[in-house]
C-alpha cells in the first residue's frame, strides 16, 4: 500500500498537536517582518502557490493585520508587504517580491493541492480528511476523496470554510508566479492566469480583485524606477491582456495602486521634495501619471471616463487636477520625444526618417500636435544655429549685464558694449538642402522655416548693415557699396526679402534716430546754431538712406518719410520725442533760416523752403502749427500792409492803379513770405467785412451809391475776396434792406406789379447778393403776407362747417346769431357747407402764390420721348429719335400747413371744399377752378397720394348716388350715363382704373340690397323676378356668390324657385336640359349641385301625386287620378321612369289599368306607348300588360 508524503506529513502533524494548532490556525496573525523575511527566490520550475492564511475577515489578498506576535529568532526587521519595498528594478522584481512575499506561509499551510477543497462537496469537511485521503489505497483521486471524508468524519477536525480560506488567500501569488514563469507576451499567459481561478475556486469579483491588486504590484513597481523606458508602455499593455482587464477594472486598478504608492512615496520625502521637478520621488510620481495617462489612452476610454479616472489618480497625489496630472505627463514625454528629434536629425543624411516615424511616435507618447509643432520648431532652430557653425543652444553664451558709470553730475550712464564681430557668420556649404529635407521631416511650413531663420540670423545681419548704413551716412561707403554689402550678407544668411525689408526699416530708423537725438541736445538749451547743423546733417544722412534702400528697387520706401518719421509710431526715427520737442526744434530752424534781404526785408529763398519742408517731413510737424509759426513771424507785417491798403481804397474814388499798386505789394510779400492765399485771405477777409459794414451804414435808406459799388468791387480785387464769400456777406448786411424792398413792391393787391420787377432785380445787383439769398429773402417777405391770408380762410372753413356751439366750443368765443350768414347750423352738399362764398378768397390766394412766382420747378429725374427729325432733303424719310429729357414736379415752397396757419385737418376740408365747388360749378368759373386744384392742395401742403385719396372719396359720393338713382329707375346703365360719370371722373381727377373700381363697388351694392329685399319677402320670388335678377348680375360681370355675397344654400333655392314652376307645369320638360344648363351655371352650380335640386323637386312632387292618384283611385275617381298620373309621367321622363317609388303591386296595377284606359286624344301611337312604359317604371310593374 503505498502512502503520499503529503498524507504521512498531515498524520504525523495530527498526531503531534491538536488538529487547531497543527494546521496552522492560530488566533495569532504571522507578522509581516516575518513573511518579507523568509520569502525565498522563486524557483524556475512551475509551483503551486499556497494560500496566506489571517484571522482577518477583510479579503486583503496578501495584506496582513495589524496585529503582531513575536517573530523567531531568524527574523529580521523588514517593510509591510503593503510597502512596495521595492529594488530599483521595476514590474517584475516587484512581482516576485510580491509573491515571496507569502513563502512563509505557503510552507506553514499543510495543503499543498487546492483542488482537493473542490471535491469535498457542499458538507464542512473535519481536518482529518487529509490523512483520510493519503491512507486510502486508491490511485484515484476520487476514492481517497471517499475514504477522506470517512476518516474526517470519524476523526473529527476543522471545517471546510477554513481550508477554502487558506487556498484562496494563496491565489494573488499564485497569478504573479504564473505571470513570471511565463511572461507576458506568452500566447497562452491569459489562459493559463484564468485557469488559476478554477484551480483555487475563487469566485469571479475576488478573482478580478486579484488580478486588479496584482497589476497594481506591477505598476507600483515600474513606476518606482525614475527611469522612465518606452518599452513599459507596451510592457502594461500586455499585462492587461494577460490579466484581460476591462477599461473599468484598469482605472480601479491605477486608482488603488496610486493611493498606495504615494503614501509610499510620501513616507520618505517631503513636500518640498515633492514639488522639486528633478527629484528622484517627483520623477516616480510623473512617470505614474503618465503611464496611466497612456494606458487610459490607449485603452480607447471616452473623454468623460478619461477625466474621471485621471481626476482620481489626480486626487490621490494630493488634490491635483486634471490639468495639471496632464501638465506633468505632457513634461515626462516631452524628453522621449526631444530623443526621437535629436535621432531624426542625426540620421537626416541617410533618408530613414520620415514625418510619418514622428507621428507614431508622437502618438505613443501621447503629445498633442500643438506642443509636437513647437518642438519640431525648437528643433528645427537647434539644426539652424549648427548650420551657422554655431552651438545648438545660446545657453553657452554669457548675457552681459548692463554696466552705468556715475558722470560728474552724478547722474548714471549706460556704458555702450562693445559689438561683437559676427561677419564671419554664415551658413556651411550644403546648408540650405540640410534645412530644407529637415524642414519637410518636421512637417513645417516655409513661413515657419524662414521665421526660424530669421530669428536667428537678424542679429547678425543687423550688425553687418548697421555698420554699412553708418559708413554709407559717414560717406566712406557709397550707397551702390553699402547697398551690395547689404544684398551680400542677406544671401549668406538665408535671409527673405520680406524680413530684410522690415529690419532695414528699424536699422534706418535707428541710425537716423540717433542723429536726432543728439540734435535735441542742442536744441533743448536752445542752441540755433548747432540745431540747424545737426537737422542740415540729418537731412543729408536721410537722402543717403533712401538712396541706398532704394537701391533695391521696392516700392515700400517711396513714401521714405512716412516710414521712418511717422510721428504718431513711438518706435519711429522721430515718434519718441514730444510735439513740444518737435515743434521747437522746427521753430528754431525756421527762425534761423529766415534771411534778410535789401532794406531789411525778411525773405525765404527756394533753397530755405525745400529745406523747411524737409525739416518738417522729419520732425513731423503737422500744417497747423507751420501755419502758426507763419502768422506769428510774418503776419505782423501782412496785416499792416493789407489793412493800410483798405483804409486808402475805402476812402473812395478808388481806380485801378490804386488798387494794382496796393496788390502789387501784397503780392510781393507773399512771395517773399511764401506765404498761401489762404493765410492772406486769414487777415483780408475781416478787413472787407468792416469796410461793408462802414459803407452800408453811410449808404441813404441803406442801399450803397455807384462810388459804394465800385469801392467794394476794387476791395474785393485787392483784398482777394472771392465773389462766393462777398455774397455771403453782403447778404448779412442788406438782407432787411431787400426784404423791406419787396414788401414795399407788394402794395395793397399783395401780387408785385410787372413795373416793380426788374428795380427789385436792378437792386439786387446793386447789393451784391447771390441768387439764393435774394430767393430765400423773398420767400421769407411773401409768407408774412400768405400766413394771414391762410388764416383767414381757415376761419371761414370753420364758421361753414361747424355749428355755433361747435365753433364757441372750440374757440372759447360766444358767437351771435348773425355770425353766421344764414343764422342756421352748417348744411351743403355731400356734407360740406357751401353756402359760405370762400371760394373767392381761395382763388384770391392761389392768384397770390402763382402770380408771385412762388412756385419752383425741381428735376426730380428723366424720361425718354420719342421726337420726330424732319427729311434733310425733299423726298427723303422722315425720322423718330429717342431722346432723354428732364421730368420736373413743382415744389411750393411755403404751404398752409408748414406755416402753422392751419391743421391738417382743415386743409383736407379746404381741399374737399374747393373739388366740391369745382364739381358742382357750371358757370364761368368751372374751368379755372378745374385748371387749380393741384395747385390749391400744394399750397394746402397736401402730398400727392391725400389730394388722389381725396378725389377718391368725393368720386365714391358721387358714383354711389348717381349709379343707384339710375339702377333704380331704369334697371342698368346706358351711354348717357357712362359719359356722365365719365365727365365726373375727369373733373375730380379720378383715373380710369379707380371709376371703373368705383362703379363696380356701388353696382355691387346696389344689387346686394337687391338681394336682401329678394329673399326678405314672405312670399316666394317668382321665377320671372328671379331670372331678371340673374341676368342683370350677369350682364355686369359679377359673380352672385363672391361679388353680391349670396351664399350657396340660397342659390340653390333661387335655382328651385326657378325651376320648379316650370317643371311642375310642363313648361320644362326632360328636352330643355339647355335651359336648365344656362340657369345653372348663371347661378354659379356645379353640374352636381344641379342634378340634386332637380331630383329633389321630382322625388317630392312624384311622391305627391302618387299618393293623389292612389287616393282617387280607391275613391273610384279614376278621372281625377288620371289626371295626376300624366303629371307623374312628365316627372318619370326626367329621370328614365326611375323615380323610386314602391306602391303596393296592387294598387300600382289599378292605377296603370286606369292610366291605360284613359283618352289620349291628339297623341300620336308612339307618344302614348313611352308614356305607358314610362308609368310602368316608375310604379315597379314593368311587366304588365
Amino acid at each position: 500500500m503505498r502512502f503520499h508524503s503529503a498524507a504521512c506529513a498531515a498524520v504525523i502533524s495530527a498526531a503531534a498537536v491538536s488538529s487547531a494548532s497543527a494546521f496552522g490556525f492560530s488566533p495569532v496573525a504571522v507578522p509581516p517582518r516575518t513573511i518579507a523575511q523568509s520569502s525565498p527566490k522563486p524557483h524556475n520550475h512551475r509551483l503551486h502557490p499556497v494560500a496566506f492564511l489571517s484571522s482577518s475577515s477583510s479579503r486583503s489578498f496578501g495584506m496582513t493585520s495589524t496585529t503582531t506576535t513575536t517573530t523567531t529568532a531568524t527574523s529580521a526587521p523588514s517593510s509591510s508587504s503593503t510597502s512596495l519595498s521595492l529594488a530599483a528594478g521595476g514590474g517584475p522584481e516587484a512581482l516576485e517580491e510580491y509573491a515571496a512575499s507569502f513563502a512563509s506561509i505557503s510552507k506553514s499551510s499543510k495543503i499543498q493541492n487546492p483542488k482537493l477543497v473542490k471535491l469535498a462537496g457542499a458538507a464542512a469537511l473535519p481536518l482529518s480528511y487529509l490523512a483520510g485521503a493519503a491512507m486510502t489505497p486508491s490511485r484515484r483521486l476520487a476514492a481517497r476523496a471517499i475514504g477522506g471524508i470517512v476518516t474526517a468524519v470519524a476523526a473529527g477536525g476543522v471545517g471546510k470554510s477554513a481550508v477554502e480560506e487558506d487556498v484562496r488567500k494563496g491565489c494573488p501569488a499564485a497569478i504573479a508566479r504564473r505571470l513570471l514563469e511565463l511572461g507576458l507576451e506568452d500566447a497562452n499567459v491569459a489562459d493559463g492566469v484564468e485557469r488559476l481561478r478554477e484551480d483555487y475556486g475563487v469566485e469571479e469579483v475576488d478573482f478580478v480583485d486579484m488580478k486588479t491588486e496584482v497589476y497594481g504590484v506591477y505598476l507600483q513597481g515600474m513606476a518606482k524606477n525614475p527611469l522612465l523606458k518606452t518599452s513599459e508602455m507596451k510592457e502594461l499593455t500586455n499585462l492587461r491582456n494577460a490579466l484581460r482587464l476591462t477599461n473599468q477594472q484598469l482605472g480601479q486598478a491605477h486608482a488603488e495602486a496610486a493611493v498606495k504608492f504615494f503614501r509610499d512615496i510620501s513616507r520618505f520625502a517631503s513636500k518640498e521634495e515633492l514639488a522639486d521637478e528633478d527629484h528622484p520621488d517627483r520623477i516616480s510620481l510623473d512617470k505614474y501619471l503618465f503611464l496611466s495617462e497612456r494606458a487610459f489612452r490607449q485603452g480607447g476610454e471616452t473623454e468623460e471616463a478619461f477625466t474621471f479616472e485621471m481626476s482620481r489618480i489626480g486626487k490621490a497625489f494630493d488634490g491635483l487636477t486634471k490639468e495639471q496630472c496632464l501638465e506633468r505627463v505632457e513634461n515626462t514625454a516631452k524628453p522621449f520625444y526631444e530623443r526621437a528629434l535629436n535621432s531624426a536629425r542625426s540620421k537626416l543624411d541617410s533618408g530613414a526618417v520620415n514625418p510619418e516615424m514622428l507621428s507614431r511616435a508622437k502618438a505613443t507618447l501621447g503629445l498633442s500636435d500643438e506642443v509636437a509643432h513647437q518642438m519640431h520648431i525648437e528643433e528645427f532652430a537647434k539644426e539652424v544655429r549648427v548650420q551657422l557653425g554655431m552651438p545648438e543652444t545660446d545657453d553657452e553664451d554669457d548675457e552681459e549685464e548692463d554696466e552705468f558709470i556715475e558722470d560728474e553730475e552724478g547722474n548714471l550712464k549706460l556704458v555702450e558694449r562693445e559689438v561683437k564681430d559676427t561677419s564671419g557668420i554664415k551658413f556651411q556649404e550644403g546648408a540650405f538642402e540640410r534645412l530644407s529635407k529637415l524642414q519637410e521631416v518636421l512637417s513645417l511650413s516655409d513661413i515657419e522655416g524662414d521665421l526660424e531663420i530669421s530669428s536667428t540670423v537678424t542679429e547678425f545681419w543687423c550688425n553687418t548693415a548697421l555698420a554699412v548704413m553708418n559708413d554709407a551716412i559717414a560717406k566712406t561707403k557709397s550707397p551702390d557699396k553699402a547697398w551690395s554689402i547689404i544684398e551680400k550678407r542677406q544671401k549668406e544668411l538665408f535671409l527673405q526679402d520680406s524680413s530684410m525689408k522690415k529690419l532695414l526699416t528699424q536699422i534706418t530708423i535707428q541710425s537716423l534716430g540717433t542723429m536726432l537725438e543728439k540734435t535735441r541736445l542742442f536744441a533743448d538749451v536752445g542752441n540755433q546754431a548747432a540745431t540747424v547743423n545737426g537737422l542740415n546733417d540729418l537731412i543729408e544722412a536721410k537722402n543717403i538712406c533712401k538712396e541706398v534702400l532704394t537701391h533695391g528697387g521696392w516700392k515700400e520706401f517711396d513714401d521714405f518719410e512716412a516710414t521712418i518719421f511717422d510721428p504718431n509710431d513711438t518706435s519711429s526715427a522721430c515718434g519718441f520725442l514730444s510735439p513740444s520737442v518737435r515743434y521747437n526744434m522746427h521753430r528754431l530752424y525756421f527762425y534761423r533760416s529766415i534771411s534778410k534781404g535789401d532794406a531789411g526785408k525778411k525773405k525765404v529763398s527756394d533753397e530755405t523752403m525745400a529745406k523747411l519742408q524737409e525739416v518738417q517731413k522729419i520732425l513731423g510737424v503737422p500744417e497747423s502749427e507751420i501755419n502758426f509759426e507763419y502768422k506769428q513771424y510774418f503776419c505782423p507785417d501782412l496785416q499792416k500792409a493789407l489793412t493800410a491798403a483798405t483804409e486808402e481804397v475805402a476812402k473812395g474814388n478808388a481806380t485801378s492803379a490804386l488798387v494794382d499798386t496796393y496788390k502789387a505789394e501784397i503780392q510781393q510779400m507773399k512771395a517773399d513770405y511764401r506765404l498761401d492765399n489762404d493765410m492772406v485771405v486769414f487777415y483780408s477777409a475781416p478787413l472787407y467785412n468792416e469796410a461793408l459794414y462802414k459803407i452800408a451804414g453811410k449808404a441813404p435808406g441803406g442801399i450803397p451809391t455807384k462810388d459804394d459799388v465800385n469801392t467794394l468791387k476794387c476791395l474785393q480785387d485787392l483784398l482777394d475776396i472771392d465773389e462766393v464769400n462777398a455774397q455771403r456777406v453782403a447778404s448779412e448786411v442788406f438782407a432787411d434792406t431787400y426784404k423791406k424792398a419787396i414788401k414795399e413792391a407788394l402794395g395793397s393787391t399783395g401780387i408785385i406789379a410787372e413795373e416793380y420787377r426788374k428795380p427789385l432785380d436792378d437792386l439786387k445787383d446793386r447789393l451784391g447778393m447771390s441768387e439764393e439769398e435774394c430767393r430765400e429773402i423773398y420767400v421769407r417777405a411773401m409768407s408774412e403776407k400768405f400766413k394771414p391770408m391762410v388764416e383767414f380762410i381757415s376761419n371761414e372753413m370753420e364758421r361753414l362747417v361747424l355749428t355755433q356751439d361747435q365753433l364757441s366750443q372750440k374757440r372759447g368765443i360766444d358767437y351771435g346769431e348773425d355770425y353766421f350768414k344764414s343764422g342756421k347750423s352748417a348744411s351743403g352738399k355731400l356734407g360740406l357747407g357751401t353756402e359760405g362764398n370762400i371760394m373767392r378768397d381761395i382763388m384770391n390766394l392761389i392768384d397770390f402764390y402763382t402770380e408771385n412766382d412762388l412756385i419752383e420747378k425741381r428735376e426730380v429725374g428723366t424720361k425718354k420721348i420719342e421726337k420726330k427729325i424732319p427729311a434733310e432733303e425733299e423726298g427723303g424719310e422722315e425720322q423718330t429719335i429717342t431722346e432723354e429729357v428732364p421730368v420736373y414736379e413743382n415744389t411750393y415752397p411755403i404751404t398752409a400747413l408748414s406755416s402753422g396757419a392751419i391743421t391738417e385737418q382743415l386743409a383736407e376740408l379746404c381741399y374737399r371744399q374747393f373739388l366740391v365747388s369745382s364739381f358742382t360749378e357750371q358757370g364761368p368759373n368751372a374751368a379755372r377752378y378745374e385748371a387749380s386744384k393741384g395747385t390749391w392742395g400744394g399750397i394746402l401742403g397736401l402730398s400727392s397720394a391725400k389730394m388722389e385719396e381725396i378725389g377718391s372719396n368725393i368720386g365714391g359720393m358721387v358714383y354711389d348716388n348717381y349709379i343707384t338713382q339710375m339702377m333704380g329707375s331704369k334697371g342698368a346703365l346706358d351711354q348717357q350715363d357712362m359719359m356722365f360719370l365719365a365727365n365726373v371722373q375727369a373733373k375730380l381727377g379720378i383715373t380710369a382704373e379707380e371709376g371703373e373700381d368705383l362703379m363696380l363697388k356701388t353696382q355691387t351694392k346696389v344689387l346686394s340690397e337687391e338681394a336682401s329685399v329678394l329673399f326678405g319677402s314672405e312670399k316666394e320670388p317668382s321665377p320671372e323676378t328671379i331670372k331678371a335678377f340673374r341676368e342683370k348680375c350677369n350682364s355686369l360681370g359679377l359673380d352672385l356668390q363672391n361679388d353680391i355675397g349670396i351664399s350657396k344654400a340660397r342659390l340653390v333655392d333661387l335655382f328651385q324657385y326657378e325651376i320648379g314652376p316650370g317643371i311642375n307645369s310642363g313648361d320644362i320638360t326632360n328636352d330643355d336640359g339647355d335651359l336648365i344648363d344656362e340657369i345653372r351655371d348663371s347661378l354659379g352650380l356645379a353640374e352636381e349641385e344641379g342634378e340634386e335640386v332637380i331630383e329633389s323637386i321630382i322625388s317630392t312632387r312624384s311622391r305627391g301625386l302618387l299618393a293623389e292618384a292612389k287616393s282617387f283611385v280607391l275613391r273610384g275617381m279614376a278621372a281625377d287620378a288620371v289626371a295626376r298620373l300624366k303629371e307623374l309621367v312628365q316627372y318619370a321622363a326626367f329621370v328614365d321612369g326611375d323615380l323610386g317609388l314602391a306602391p303596393e303591386k296592387s294598387d300600382a296595377q289599378k292605377m296603370y289599368f286606369s292610366f291605360a284606359a284613359s283618352d289620349f286624344e291628339g297623341l300620336d301611337e308612339e307618344t302614348v306607348e313611352k308614356q305607358k312604359v314610362l308609368l310602368k317604371t316608375a310604379l315597379g310593374i314593368p311587366d304588365v300588360e
